[in-house]
């Protein structure tokens, strides 16, 4: 059995992915064990080093990032190299005549050119992600190490365990799909405002009481699935709004006034599709 890479999570007794706190509290106690000041042991020092240089990277967002990108490149190839492949082993009537120089080198020039065009097609259209899938990884807080790129379009938070929409979402400007369902929201922020662009917003399963205003500055909202929360009302611009066409509402204690102002909202348009 391969032995497991140490990381310096290990060398601080952390965790992967262990909270920036985490980090800092840890190496001020370990600090205070093996500096040479205080532990005359000669090991101290070096222990000391260990724990001075997995501080500096962890506690650093950016080197955080690229030192898990290498970890999962070096299991990558660990794990490649695990796979046994048996050798190959040409047919007995062929024979090994060495490749004709004429042609390895067009081989050579065909590589190049192909390997060329690829450098000038990303540069001139550079890679972009647009699909952030996070659902089901017990998250209760953003983790500091995750940066999400402004290009993405959908973001799927589901099965988490977030009390309070993560404020690294509000730098997504062009965000279209938004899924938080199943976590433990107890309110929306009234910021949600910021994603313009938003067409798609799935809260359902939280703990949701009140909504905040703003609804109408979301301009391109198709979808709202705010099934099993705690509403009692919503928020009058949801009855005006020009493009939301889908709306569920079903599992929440509604007041008997909502239940007939959804009612209303239904039947003026029968395209439109509402469930409470």
């Amino acid at each position: 059995m391969a032995q497991r890479i140490r990381t310096y999570y290990d060398v601080l007794g952390l965790p992967f992915g262990a909270s920036e706190a985490a980090i800092k509290s840890r190496y001020r106690e370990l600090a205070k064990m093996y500096h040479p000041d205080l532990n005359p042991s000669p090991e101290a020092a070096r222990k000391m080093q260990e724990l001075n240089e997995a501080y500096r990277v962890l506690i650093d967002p950016r080197l955080r990032l690229a030192y898990h990108l290498r970890l999962m490149a070096y299991a990558g190839r660990r794990k490649a190299r695990s796979v046994s492949v048996p050798p190959f082993r040409p047919p007995a009537e062929r024979g090994s005549r060495p490749l004709p120089a004429y042609l390895a080198w067009a081989l050579a020039g065909l590589l190049g050119v192909v390997v060329l065009s690829a450098f000038v097609y990303h540069w001139i259209n550079p890679f972009h992600v647009h699909r952030a899938d996070l659902s089901a990884h017990a998250f209760t807080t953003w983790p500091p190490y995750l940066r999400l790129p402004s290009t993405v379009q959908n973001v799927d938070l589901s099965y988490n365990s977030f009390s309070e929409v993560p404020e690294p979402l509000q730098d997504l400007a062009d965000l279209r799909v938004l899924n938080l369902s199943y976590n433990r929201l107890q309110f929306f922020p009234s910021t949600f405002s910021s994603w313009s662009r938003l067409e798609e917003l799935y809260l359902a399963g939280n703990q949701i009481q009140v909504l905040p205003w703003g609804w109408a500055e979301l301009s391109h909202l198709r979808i709202l699935d705010l099934r099993a929360n705690r509403l009692h009302s919503l928020p009058p611009e949801i009855y005006l709004h020009p493009t939301l066409s889908y709306l569920d509402v079903r599992e929440n204690p509604l007041s008997p006034l909502t239940r007939s102002q959804l009612a209303t909202w239904a039947a003026s348009d029968p395209q439109r599709r509402v469930f409470w």
